[in-house]
């Protein structure tokens, strides 16, 4: 097995040295966290100049394209934080081990279980999730989500990210919920968790 490899995004000449110190030093940092507790292996993380990708006012932003490729998106007019560059990562990397199990699906149920064990992950490394997985959020907008489960493919766009009624980081939040709860029930944790199907992890939720 290969350790995980990071690519800088060093031909756009956008980052001084300063900068990608600071990415490489939150990648290591990343991996040493993780690697007992998932044990990431095989992985290519490419760090690229793509500002319109990045989370708004955090300056990087992630996504898992399958079990060995992770995008990190960087924008060279914010300044790096290696908070954020360290908990996108720690966030990742939990999607790229469960690609490798039970996959992070596209239904509702999968995408909500999927971030919501991510965001639990981060507490378990960092001590604190994200900010998205503290939300102010609804019950009847809850009870939307619990309706709509089985929704396939999920519209991440409404769930997720504000483009409907549902506000913005509902997905983050509600999934960061159901896991933590789950995880409280059965005295487990988010990387003993990686490969637990999501209709486990919602099963209680559907019960009450």
């Amino acid at each position: 097995m290969g350790a995980p490899e990071l690519h800088l995004p060093t031909g756009s000449g956008r980052f001084d040295s300063a900068a990608l110190t600071i990415i490489t030093a939150a990648f290591d940092r990343a991996v040493e966290l993780t690697v007992p507790l998932i044990g990431l292996s095989d992985l290519d993380v490419a760090a690229i100049d793509a500002p319109d990708e990045t989370i708004p006012g955090w300056g990087c932003g992630g996504y898992t394209y399958g079990p060995h490729s992770v995008l990190l998106a960087l924008d060279p007019a914010v300044p790096a934080q290696p908070d954020r560059l360290l908990a996108t990562l720690v966030h990742e990397f939990h999607h790229v081990i469960r690609e490798r199990g039970p996959g992070c699906g596209s239904s509702l149920r999968e995408r909500i279980v999927s971030e919501g064990l991510a965001m639990l992950f981060e507490e378990e490394v960092l001590g604190v999730a994200s900010e998205f997985a503290h939300q102010p959020i609804e019950p009847s907008h809850l009870t939307l989500a619990i309706e709509a489960l089985d929704q396939d493919p999920a519209d991440d766009g409404r769930w997720f990210f504000h483009s409907a009624e549902i506000p913005l980081w509902f997905g983050y939040t509600a999934g960061y919920q159901w896991a933590r709860s789950y995880a409280t029930a059965n005295v487990t944790t988010a990387s003993q968790l990686v490969h637990t199907p999501a209709d486990v992890i919602t099963a209680p939720i559907e019960a009450r």
